[in-house]
């Protein structure tokens, strides 16, 4: 079974949590054996509960290799579904109280059956030995403390990674953008048709719910035609793919704009009742090579710049001159195999000579058939 894009990107983010969750585990277990012995004035390392450090590791790591998988599902597979367009204090309000619940009980149940089984079920007060030992023990109390701060930089990681978007921010990390370089790319440029006089309909505040919520629903079909969303620019939106993935088992920078429309479609019920519109949209879509690199003092940021970025801005211009909604560049055609375009029939619009270009560039409409 083939996963898409979006859920192996999703799965890709969890085991992240998990080996994050991990090697905070392992950290705060090998932190526990470093204590400070009064006799001697001096650090010892000594392993807790009379165990091996082994085994002392490996029941550490239980709580955060359960931890990262259920709560690292939870937090990408719904939490973050479902809270999107919610306020951000609702969002933080919501994942600190599923994560100290989740942790909360966790806690006690890793502590109750490696530490403390025997001594509870031996007391004579079985209850109280449990609520003192699971609850108000100084132990369990910072141990909840400290994976709530866990739990907190993972959601605020997992913002970060939003914003910057799939595979962005590892390369940043690394250092791949922090000097411009030349990268083969598709771009392709979709924008809101009508969107001024929709905003004089609408209002200003209005009309941004309906950006906002146009591009909510559009996201998942861009990410399963593996592509990276590179900026938001007013009611438009500028999507890129490496080469490979731009038409790697069919011609996804094509395929994307046509899942778009099936996205909106099925969202037209809401919009209509909602906005009194169905959103309508043109693109266009072309290749060539851009500047990548990292620019900003203060506030940085990663910028693609080139001849291709200008050129296919040109191009979704002529999408209203040529009623069009779908432009492609005679780059793109080259590209793409005739059998890959199978679905798609292509109308030749001519050599066009576009606004600040010498050289012209061949043009084809795209339709689904």
């Amino acid at each position: 079974m083939r996963i898409r894009p979006k859920t192996r990107t999703q799965i890709h983010l969890i085991l992240a949590i998990t080996l994050f969750w991990m090697a905070c585990g392992a950290f705060l277990a090998l932190y526990k054996c470093v204590t400070y012995d009064t006799i001697s004035h001096k650090f010892i390392f000594m392993v807790p509960q009379y165990l091996a450090l082994g085994p002392f590791v490996l029941i550490n790591l239980i709580g955060p290799i359960i931890g990262g998988l259920v709560g690292g599902s939870v937090l990408v597979l719904v939490l973050n579904e479902k809270l999107n367009k919610k306020s951000y204090w609702f969002y933080l309000l919501v994942n600190f109280l599923f994560f100290f619940a989740f942790i909360f009980i966790l806690n006690m149940a890793v502590t109750y059956f490696f530490y403390y089984k025997d001594d509870i079920s031996n007391a004579d007060r079985p209850v109280h030995e449990a609520i003192q030992l699971l609850l108000f023990n100084p132990y369990a109390i910072r141990n909840i403390a400290t994976w709530l701060i866990i739990a907190w930089l993972t959601f605020q990681g997992l913002k970060i990674y939003e914003k910057y978007g799939p595979g962005t921010l590892v390369s940043m990390l690394m250092g791949r953008y922090h000097r411009p370089h030349e990268v083969p790319r598709v771009f392709m440029f979709l924008d809101l048709s009508n969107s001024t006089p929709i905003a004089e309909q609408l209002g200003h505040v209005r009309f941004f719910e309906l950006l906002r919520d146009f591009f909510f629903d559009i996201t998942d079909p861009i990410l399963n035609s593996r592509g990276e969303i590179y900026q938001y620019v007013g009611d438009e939106i500028v999507v890129s793919w490496p080469l490979k993935k731009a038409v790697s088992e069919n011609p996804h920078c094509i395929a994307c704009f046509f899942r778009i429309e099936e996205a909106v479609d099925q969202r037209k019920q809401y919009y209509r009742q909602k906005y009194g519109l169905l959103p309508q949209f043109k693109a266009a879509v072309h290749k060539g090579t851009a500047v990548v690199g990292e620019v900003g003092v203060i506030k940085k940021e990663i910028v693609y710049s080139g001849d291709i970025l200008n050129t296919t801005a040109r191009m979704m211009e002529q999408c209203k001159l040529l009623d069009q909604k779908l432009i492609i560049s005679r780059e793109i055609v080259e590209m793409v195999s005739r059998k890959k375009l199978g679905n798609y029939a292509l109308d030749p619009l001519g050599d066009m000579s576009l606004r600040g270009k010498v050289h012209k560039i061949g043009l084809y409409g795209v339709r689904r058939i």
